[in-house]
Parts: C-alpha cells; sequence; structure tokens
C-alpha cells in the first residue's frame, strides 16, 4: 500500500468515525431537528396536495417520519457494513470444513486499508470471473511468490506448506506460477488471429467481445490457447486484464499484449481442496476487489466462532 493510500484511508476513517461519534452524542438534539424539518416538510405537502382533513394530514406526516426512519437506518447500515463491519453469506460448499453452506460471517472491513493480506487470513473479494459476486476463500500466495502443487501440497517459493492438502486441479495443476505483483511485466500471448477464425463462422466479433468482457471465465473456452507470462515466466490468468476492452480485442486479433501491473495479486483457494472453484480455475485476485477479512461466524448461532 503506497503512503498517499494509508494517509488517505487515515483521515477518511477519523472523518467517518468522528461523524458516528457526533451522531451518537446528539442523537436526541438531532432526531428533534429532523422531525421539525419532517413537521414542515409534510405541512408543505399538504399544502400543495390541497388536503384540509386534519387526521389525513397527521397520518401524511407519520408516513414520512417512517419513511426517514428506515432510510436512516439503512443507509447508516449499508455505511458500516461497508466501511467496518461486512455482513456475508456463504453459499456454497467450498471452505468446508471452515465454513459451511449458509453460514453467515462478520467482516473485519478496516484492516485491509491499512496493511495487506497475510498467509491463511480468510478474505472476502469480488470474484474476477463474472465480477458480480463475493467469493471467500483462504489467502494461500502473497505477490511475488512462486506456487506449486506437487504430491498434493502447496509448495510456496519451494518450501511445503503443510496446513492441508490440495489437489492439482484446474490451469495450476502441477504447473509452476508466480503470482503477480505491482511493477511486474505482464505479457499476453493469444496464439492466433482469432478474428479471422470467428469471422469466417460468421460470428460478431463486437458480440463476442461484450460477452467475455461479461464473463472472462469462459476466455479459455474462446481463446484456448492464451498464455500469461510474468517477467517472461509463464503463470497463470489474469482476469482483470481480460475486463479491459483494449487488450480483449487485441487478443482476438491474435496480437500480443504487454502491460506493467498497478496492483498486487494473490492465490485464493478454498479449504475444501477437492471441491473449490478457486484460483486454482481462474487464477489471480487483484488487491483491489478484496473487501474485508472474514473474523468470525455469527450464524447459526450454536455454531458461532471465531474463524482461523
Amino acid at each position: 500500500m503506497s503512503r498517499e493510500n494509508f494517509l488517505f484511508n487515515i483521515i477518511f476513517y477519523i472523518i467517518l468515525t468522528t461523524f458516528f461519534i457526533y451522531i451518537f452524542i446528539k442523537e436526541k438534539k438531532l432526531s428533534a431537528i429532523i422531525k421539525k424539518y419532517i413537521e414542515n416538510f409534510s405541512e408543505r405537502i399538504s399544502d400543495l396536495l390541497g388536503i384540509e382533513d386534519k387526521k389525513k394530514r397527521e397520518n401524511l406526516g407519520k408516513i414520512l417520519n417512517t419513511i426517514e426512519s428506515i432510510g436512516t437506518a439503512i443507509i447508516l447500515v449499508l455505511i458500516i457494513q461497508r466501511f467496518y463491519l461486512g455482513n456475508f453469506m456463504v453459499p456454497t460448499g467450498s471452505m468446508e470444513p471452515t465454513i459451511m453452506p449458509k453460514d453467515r460471517l462478520f467482516g473485519n472491513m478496516v484492516s485491509y486499508k491499512f496493511r495487506a493480506p497475510e498467509r491463511e487470513e480468510i478474505i472476502v473479494f469480488k470474484e474476477p470471473i463474472q465480477n458480480k459476486v463475493l467469493f471467500t476463500k483462504r489467502v494461500m500466495g502473497l505477490p511475488g511468490e512462486t506456487v506449486q502443487i506437487k504430491d498434493n501440497y502447496l509448495y510456496i517459493n519451494n518450501n511445503k506448506i503443510e496446513s492441508r492438502k490440495y489437489s492439482p486441479l484446474g490451469e495450476l495443476g502441477n504447473n509452476r506460477w508466480i503470482i503477480p505483483k505491482k511493477g511486474d511485466k505482464v505479457t499476453i500471448i493469444s496464439g492466433g488471429n482469432y478474428t479471422e477464425e470467428y469471422m469466417k463462422r460468421n460470428i460478431n466479433i463486437a458480440k463476442l467481445q461484450s460477452v467475455l468482457l461479461e464473463n472472462p471465465g469462459e476466455v479459455k473456452k474462446v481463446i484456448p490457447s492464451l498464455e500469461f507470462y510474468v517477467n517472461g515466466e509463464r503463470t497463470g490468468m489474469i482476469l482483470d486484464l481480460i475486463h479491459n476492452k483494449e487488450n480483449l480485442s487485441a487478443l482476438m486479433n491474435g496480437e500480443t499484449v504487454e502491460t506493467t501491473l498497478d496492483d498486487n495479486y494473490y492465490l485464493a483457494l478454498g479449504d475444501n481442496t477437492n471441491g473449490s472453484y478457486d484460483s486454482r480455475m481462474w487464477g489471480f485476485v487483484k488487491e483491489d476487489r478484496i473487501r474485508g477479512k472474514a473474523f468470525v461466524r455469527f450464524w447459526p448461532i450454536n455454531k458461532m466462532k471465531l474463524l482461523k
């Protein structure tokens, strides 16, 4: 994390926290002020609508007060969940036995604003495949490290990780990958002129690009020989680069794409090592996709525990 971002986060959280403290201390006074504004607003609306019946005017005021209360509560909850304490539900069994399907978790949304994720931490992040939903996985590989699965164990920089076994699934298999880091030179080779091939089959390339932008995880089906290199060494997919329309257009024309990374990446794996759709299949997680650190399971209540 750059010094500028670190300072920005400090200032942001000081302001935001001060704002919440002020609301808490001045809650009664603020409520009275808001109530007065709502009453005045209700009167003006009643006059505009030509409502003269006293009971109806009172009912309108009650409705506006209810809307204000609900709206304020929703906004505050959303702010708290986005910046302080996230509330997540795990839909699949990819983290079994640590986390079971339908378990609900609290996530620490503050810590990664001031430090980088560490190995073995469980993170919540926006997945890079369809770029739509949140995944929960465990960080196992850090930026700049080499990773490989041998004899069903994960090796980091040739050091065996014995905390759990991993099957050599997906694109990773038994291959050796370098996890990209900020400043690395990345080269993407498409292996052929796919525009020409698809034009012969009367497929609209613009539409194909749109499909891949919405679901870059399909890129291996469309461009099967796509290869990623970090500093000249073969590695896994970096799907965030496929979200870039210019990169995708060049690859579909059989061109080579070269770029310098502006962010760090991580290898994220599920604890259900034989049944997790994770980095082994779709590559690396960009740091700015990570929303927070999952730290406690609060539902079901009888299974409440800190997550490790």
